[in-house]
């Protein structure tokens, strides 16, 4: 019995796995829209001159060489700057299909990158502009991240954004606002400052991007229509998938069942006969013991009737009869 409980206990417990939703992404692609003086694009170690309509992917860095060489690149809705004598790396470009979310995020390892952010960031959707020293988070916004040696400047131009200072463990980020600006320097707190209305004035000017040319939102349009195709069969795949590995789950479950079942079933009779043998001897041993007891009765009432018959029997003296009397004198 204690056994039969054990096995019924296991086969009610229910193993539920959580299953971890799978990602599935895809790449994205900056498209230049703008090149002035030297522009160098370095792939797996290969430099290659920039051209207008090239493909920015992740894992390429973007040099302009000389002071006065500049770069404007577009990635979908938002654009960025590279001004002179900059090395920036592109450390993520892509799209989350399975939650809908973008992720972009550079790394600035010298001179300066300006970054317009016109499309509202939905929850999920990751905007980033590093230094070797600071990480700038953006909400929505334009901005300025300049690397110079050790020392990093974060200036925000317009809408909010978060600074951190990597270099220091404890630190928490500082929220920049319109006009406001913020050096990271190594191991020191950060505070932040408003932009003097001089400098202001030059970045406006100097950070003005270009509209998007009519070949290049073409380009863009056209990606973005593989990037909404790529995302329905995706869809579509994982929907079929789904449904094909519920099935397979419900055979599964089934196939358990069964086996669970004789497996129960089997223990059963096992019990049953094993009980029943054990009654059986029981029995047996019961009408042993009622014979023995019997026998024991009978062979008691047999003796305890001779008893008493003979006890029932009259006792009946012989008269002696004494001989002498009759011998003749």
């Amino acid at each position: 019995m204690k056994r039969l409980i054990g096995v019924i206990m296991i086969c009610l417990i229910a193993v539920v796995g959580c299953k971890k939703e799978k990602k599935y992404t895809v790449a994205r692609e900056g498209l230049v829209n703008l090149i002035s003086g030297d522009v160098v694009l370095v792939v797996n170690g290969a430099e290659s001159k920039a051209r207008i309509g090239d493909a920015i992917k992740e894992g390429m860095t973007i040099k302009t060489v000389g002071p006065k060489s500049i770069a404007e690149i577009y990635f979908g809705e938002n654009a960025v700057k590279i001004l002179g004598d900059t090395v920036i790396k592109i450390e993520k470009l892509i799209t989350d299909i399975s939650a809908n979310t973008e992720e972009s995020s550079f790394i600035v390892e010298k001179g300066r990158m300006f970054s317009r952010v016109t499309k509202k960031l939905s929850k999920g959707d990751s905007y980033q502009v590093k230094t070797p020293t600071a990480i700038a988070a953006v909400r929505g916004t334009d901005f300025l991240v300049t690397q110079e040696e050790d020392k990093s400047n974060v200036a925000c131009l317009d809408g909010l954004l978060e600074v951190l200072n990597q270099s220091l463990a404890t630190g928490q980020p500082v929220a920049l606002e319109e006009k406001e600006e913020v050096d990271i320097v190594p191991g020191q707190d950060m505070v932040k400052k408003q932009i003097s209305e001089d400098k202001l004035r030059m970045l406006n000017i100097l950070l003005e991007i270009q509209a998007m040319r009519e070949d290049i939102r073409k380009k863009y349009e056209q990606q973005k229509e593989e990037i909404l195709k790529y995302v329905e069969e995706q869809k579509e795949a994982n929907k079929t998938m789904l449904e094909e590995q519920r099935e397979k789950d419900k055979a599964l479950v089934e196939e358990q069942k069964a086996r669970d079942k004789a497996m129960i079933e089997g223990i059963k009779g096992e019990i049953k006969d094993e009980s029943g043998k054990a009654a059986q001897q029981s029995l047996d041993a019961a009408k042993s013991q009622m014979q023995d007891a019997k026998a024991v009765d009978k062979d008691q009432a047999i003796s305890e009737a001779k008893d008493q018959m003979s006890a029932m029997k009259p006792k009946i003296e012989k008269q002696k009869i004494d001989l002498n009397q009759f011998k003749t004198q």
